[in-house]
């Protein structure tokens, strides 16, 4: 397995950025984040879908407690309105420092182990300042599959 083969190019998230269009990037490449270049063109962060609905969508209190929440709680629903102004936000203010990063030259092993060191289903491929794409848990599952396959 070449580590070559699992990177998914995508965009950057900028200032600038709305979630709407953090949300449309990751689905159409599916990927859960992409990283955030600030505005000196550093990569400083990630833009992470799941940041962003656990900041926006679910109180703490729902979180502590979600095993005690039914399933058919229609009141604990994401009202459209809500909805649209979630997705209206800049990314900047959701953006996390702790980003995973290997080098193109790095092995799939290595992917991994960066994975766990970080907690993370996904990390990104840097190397210096040049960002190549992204590599998820997702996309080496598939290829190993593949691997073994012949």
């Amino acid at each position: 397995m070449d580590l070559q083969d699992l990177i998914v190019p995508t965009a950057v998230a900028t200032p600038d950025m709305t979630v709407a269009e953090l949300f449309r990037e990751c689905a159409a490449k599916q990927v859960p984040g992409i990283p955030f270049r600030d505005a000196c063109g550093r990569i400083t962060g990630k833009a992470s879908i799941r940041h962003v609905l656990k900041m926006t969508c679910i109180p703490d209190y729902m979180v502590k407690h979600a095993a005690l929440l039914g399933d058919t709680l229609t009141s604990l629903t994401i009202p459209a309105e809500q909805a649209r102004y979630v997705l209206s936000l800049e990314v900047a203010p959701f953006v996390l420092d702790d980003l995973a990063v290997i080098s193109r030259g790095a092995t799939v092993a290595k992917a991994l182990a960066v994975m766990e060191r970080h907690d993370t289903t996904y990390l990104f491929v840097i190397d210096g300042n040049h960002y190549h794409g992204c590599i998820s848990i997702m996309g080496i599952g598939e290829s190993l599959i593949r691997y073994a396959e012949g």
